[in-house]
């Protein structure tokens, strides 16, 4: 399958602009409403000064093992992390919103009182989760709940008569590879397959005309041929629209394949950042090469896979250093001062190309 055109301008400014963001969990309310440590264990931070942007358009992917805070950064954008046990305590979440007339607004999410942020939930920003079973409610048929689209955040705020919002949600289920809109329509959750189902939020997300999607690891209960057909139509969907995706996967595959950009995450840390074809074809980080280094290419390779010794630490266990020193083998073998330097220090972020490729590594 041949990789979809990549139609982002880096020249603009960017959809979405996440700044030194940090998420801690383990607060609790107080006297007065003040946000207190729980149980007076001190809160537990699980990301560390993460930065990325998104343009308009662009597939954008976050990649890395489970529990090294994808979800957590996706999911802080908006806010929808358990509260108060999870709270932002440092950086920006800037979103720019666009006027007809003038410069893109700047609006800074982590900052909003939750009545304001509620109306960039599900409107201008959209989300696909991993369970469509969990995200649509069994009870009710496809056709209402696409039709609650219109009620709650219907595109330009515009009011929508009931057939020209149905008009527009079997376009947009043709778009998605539906041939029988009308059974589907009908349907309860219950009578479509997991890609089905998948295509369909996929469809609510899309029907706002929402200026970016976060779309966290959506294809994880699809078998291969239906991750494809379902990530296939969210790029062609949201390129049609211009739409910015944000896709939260451990899948290097999937990256090589959809995406237009990759930022490699580590225990709550992004390593490294850059266009997809350079970091799959020259990964600079010691644990990008280890991941697709362990991608198995063919059955007569299967014998020949590597692995990274050790795991992901846990968040209590997190360094000042390096967090994947441990782990590296460049670190391992090197020199005492390189060993000293990787555990003691954070090594900064080292742009090796004008196409904004680097990563975080002291032996690049």
């Amino acid at each position: 399958m041949s990789r979809m055109p990549c139609i982002y301008d880096m020249n603009v400014a960017p959809v979405l602009s996440v700044r030194n963001l940090s998420v801690a969990f383990g607060f609790a309310k107080g006297r007065k409403g003040a946000l207190v440590p729980r149980d007076g264990v001190p809160p537990l931070q699980v990301t560390d000064k993460v930065s990325f942007e998104i343009h308009s358009g662009e597939f954008f992917a976050l990649v890395g093992e489970s529990g090294c805070g994808k979800s957590v950064t996706a999911m802080s954008i908006l806010r929808l992390l358990p509260q108060p046990s999870a709270q932002i305590v440092n950086g920006e979440v800037l979103f720019y919103e666009a006027q007809e007339h003038s410069a893109s607004k700047e609006i800074d999410l982590s900052r909003l009182p939750l009545p304001e942020l509620q109306k960039y939930r599900g409107s201008r920003i959209a989300c696909i989760f991993q369970e469509p079973m969990q995200a649509l409610n069994p009870v009710i048929s496809i056709r209402k709940q696409l039709l609650e689209v219109f009620r709650y955040c219907a595109p330009g705020g515009k009011n929508f008569a009931p057939a020209e919002a149905l008009g527009l949600i079997e376009e947009q289920l043709k778009d998605a590879g539906f041939t029988d809109t009308a059974r589907v329509l009908d349907s309860y959750p219950h009578e479509l397959s997991g890609g089905m189902l998948q295509r369909v939020c996929i469809v609510m997300s899309l029907l706002s005309r929402p200026r970016l999607i976060i779309a966290d690891e959506p294809t994880t209960a699809l078998d291969v041929t239906v991750q494809a057909q379902v990530l296939a139509v969210l790029k062609e969907m949201a390129r049609k629209s211009g739409t910015a995706v944000l896709l939260i996967t451990h899948n290097m595959g999937i990256v090589s394949q959809y995406a237009d950009r990759v930022a490699v995450m580590y225990a709550g840390r992004i390593i490294e950042t850059g266009p997809v074809r350079e970091v799959i074809n020259g990964p600079l980080h010691p644990y990008t090469q280890g991941l697709l280094a362990a991608i198995p290419e063919s059955h007569s390779q299967m014998k020949n896979l590597k692995s990274i010794p050790g795991s992901v630490p846990h968040p209590r266990d997190f360094v000042s250093g390096c967090r994947f020193a441990d782990r590296c083998e460049k670190c391992m073998n090197g020199s005492r001062e390189l060993q000293a330097k990787c555990r003691g220090e954070v090594p900064p972020a080292s742009k090796t190309k004008e196409t904004g490729h680097e990563a975080c590594c002291f032996d690049l």
